[in-house]
């Protein structure tokens, strides 16, 4: 997925919202309801029976969890669950009981929420779940908050959620709710209907009431922020500065502070380069791409000419960046590290969508196009394709 293409998906979801207000004004900012919009594609994310889907997913079911402010009793067993339709009765049971059940793991159930989240972690560059809450009248979930920002898009029924008017302390996400039931204060009370859409950033208290059966999907993520630009450029620089990499001889503050203080002031000074940030984030978005969901792999690498029509595969997306002899290619599930001789033909490969072989540029012999192809086909990122119109 290119940028243009992630950019034109969100702004399909989040209509009338473009993205440039939700990047540049929402997520810096706090909760956010976006009312039903005729033009946005927010209905039928999972299919046009959404609960028939949930109930479907029996491979779900040793990963499912359940929450209730106002539970009736112990929560059912989900052990040795036998077939659909024991799921079913499972789903029923925690229902009965006053249970919202959380379904995780949705992006294989729902080529479009797939896409949504693909196309988060285009522009973000951060990892994205996609998970969905099936509840029924008389639930009321527990005062809480999520350590990742949420997008929700409610798909059947009505929830009345109750959100904290103070502004979220942005918890880092090792940082629990204390023993005691945290107190929702000062809040606003809103209804959320199918087609609308909320923002809630991490950390923000809210509680959720379901006045009928109801259900939403829940897209998780979190944005880059200050520590994560300071630990990129942390990282960065102790690739480049063999003391930061060095052990410290022992644990007592007089050996521990003095080399810390000095790594502190070099870091501190490197930072104020622009090009040492930029780069340090650049090596950032690569390690984020690789460590995304893998690519489907294919069991065996097709044999290909160089008439051969090739396309990114689907949810293929890519991140580049260069040292003085090697190109990182950075892909959802790994790295292809390639000699930059070949750069203006990687950058074909991860710019043009649909392409023949023999139609890669820079000059390069048939069997170097074939080979570097061939790496592509390996890895998931591309796959054949009988129909192209390059």
């Amino acid at each position: 997925m290119l940028l243009e293409d992630a950019e034109q998906t969100l702004a399909a979801v989040l209509a009338p919202l473009s993205v440039d207000a939700f990047v540049d004004e929402v997520l810096p900012g706090g909760f956010r309801l976006l009312r039903h919009d005729a033009d946005a594609a927010r209905g039928g994310l999972l299919g046009p029976d959404p609960a028939g889907t949930l109930a479907n997913a029996v491979h779900l079911a040793g990963k499912l969890t359940w929450h209730s402010a106002n539970a009736l009793g112990p929560a059912p067993s989900l052990a040795d669950v036998a077939d659909a339709a024991d799921f079913r009765e499972r789903i029923a049971a925690f229902h009965a009981l006053n249970y919202s059940v959380r379904f995780p793991d949705l992006r294989p159930l729902s080529p479009a929420l797939d896409e949504i989240a693909r196309a988060l972690e285009v522009m973000l560059h951060a990892p994205v779940t996609v998970s969905a809450f099936w509840s029924v009248s008389g639930m009321r979930a527990p005062v809480h908050y999520d350590d990742h920002d949420l997008i929700v898009i409610q798909l059947e029924g009505n929830k009345r959620w109750h959100v904290a008017r103070r502004a979220s302390d942005l918890f880092n996400p090792w940082k629990g709710v204390d023993g005691n039931p945290p107190d929702l204060g000062d809040h606003e009370t809103v209804d959320v209907r199918p087609g609308d859409l909320v923002y809630l950033p991490r950390g923000t208290f809210h509680t959720v009431d379901s006045t009928e059966e109801s259900l939403h999907v829940a897209i998780g993520f979190t944005p880059l922020t200050v520590r994560e630009a300071l630990v990129a450029a942390l990282d960065h620089l102790s690739d480049l500065d063999r003391p930061l990499r060095a052990t410290l001889p022992r644990r007592g503050l007089a050996q521990v502070g003095p080399p810390t203080l000095a790594a502190a002031g070099r870091l501190l000074e490197a930072v104020r380069n622009p090009a040492f940030l930029s780069a340090a984030l650049q090596r950032r978005a690569a390690r984020t791409v690789g460590d995304l969901q893998p690519l489907p792999r294919p069991t065996a690498t097709p044999v290909i000419g160089l008439d051969s029509e090739l396309a990114h595969a689907p949810g293929a997306t890519s991140h580049l960046s260069a040292g003085a002899d090697t190109l990182d290619f950075a892909f959802p599930g790994g790295h292809l590290y390639i000699h930059r001789g070949v750069q203006d033909a990687v950058l074909f490969v991860a710019d043009t969508p649909c392409f023949r072989v023999r139609d890669l540029p820079g000059g390069l012999a048939d069997e170097v196009k074939l080979a570097l192809c061939a790496r592509f086909l390996e890895v998931g990122f591309l796959r054949l394709e009988e129909i192209c119109n390059a």
